[in-house]
């Protein structure tokens, strides 16, 4: 599923490439996406407006429309947004790209919405398991829905104390907490595993039982690694793309998520491990990243 860097990313793509475009009309072969309104009202609603505005919360896509409504857009497990000038048919009742296009990527191959804008623009929705939710809210709708998530990790009024505020209300698992959009928002699976390695905390970890200190480690690792992938462009070891269709670079400097057997990158000589965490995959090295009970051991 796309996180935070990844919708930062294409958040940031969308505000230098659709602002001020107009949506002139949209096409589906997947109605299905659209939670509220439905298609055909969909269609109706947003055909004429103004793009004035990209934002992100959590992992959704807010594009802000000139009639005080917001386009929301959330990826899901496999969506991601395609700006492109490139002809996207729909043949079959399927959207097919020129294979010689830059969208010749696999990963790009599965549009299932597109909205026509004008200077001849084209904003794709891609999404393999087509999971992804689309649904236009009014200010007061858009509001009641953010209420829902935690502080962005990010903004600079996330400090550490708030962070320690959250961390020690309730006993849970230092992932759980971690991935609980209603704590903080935007991390998922893949930055869980980053973060938590980086500040050598065992994921299975008690959320309340942490020293000053690791709390202090992980409040960093928060800010490190979240920053690190931003800017990175997040990562591509799956679906995700950016919105030229090209991978993000994160994943190639990864530490731990889906390295199990590898090397631990920092050279204590042990070795990723795997295990399921709340249903999650889970990879950590079992070395640097221990449990209070195995130190007694």
């Amino acid at each position: 599923m796309p996180e935070l860097p990844e919708v930062e990313t294409i958040k940031n793509d969308l505000s230098k490439k659709i602002i001020d475009l107009e949506i002139k009309n949209v096409e589906t072969d997947w109605p299905k996406l659209f939670k509220g309104p439905d298609f055909e009202n969909h269609k109706k609603t947003i055909a004429g407006k103004k793009i004035i505005g990209v934002e992100r919360r959590a992992k959704n896509l807010l594009i802000e429309l000139s009639d005080n409504k917001t386009l929301l857009i959330h990826l899901k497990m496999t969506g991601h947004l395609l700006i492109t000038d490139e002809n996207i048919e729909i043949k079959h009742n399927k959207f097919v790209v020129d294979p010689n296009s830059p969208l010749s990527d696999p990963n790009n191959q599965f549009i299932h919405v597109v909205w026509h804008l004008t200077n001849n623009k084209k904003m794709a929705f891609s999404d393999l398991r087509k999971f992804g939710n689309i649904s236009i809210l009014d200010k007061e709708q858009l509001q009641e829905y953010l209420l829902r998530y935690g502080p962005e990790p990010l903004e600079d009024d996330f400090n550490y104390q708030k962070f320690a505020c959250l961390l020690g209300k309730k006993k849970t698992g230092i992932k759980k907490f971690l991935m609980d959009q209603t704590k903080i928002a935007g991390i998922g699976n893949i930055y869980a595993d980053e973060i938590l390695f980086d500040a050598k905390i065992h994921p299975e970890r008690d959320a309340t039982d942490f020293s000053e200190e690791e709390k202090k480690a992980l409040f960093d690792s928060i800010k490190k690694i979240l920053k690190k992938a931003v800017e990175l462009r997040g990562t591509s070891v799956s679906d995700f793309r950016d919105t030229e269709g090209k991978k993000g670079a994160y994943g190639d400097v990864r530490l731990v998520y889906r390295k199990t057997g590898e090397n631990c990158p920092d050279s204590c000589d042990g070795k990723v491990k795997r295990i399921v965490v709340g249903g999650r995959g889970t990879h950590f090295c079992p070395k640097c990243q221990l449990n209070p009970p195995e130190r007694s051991k």
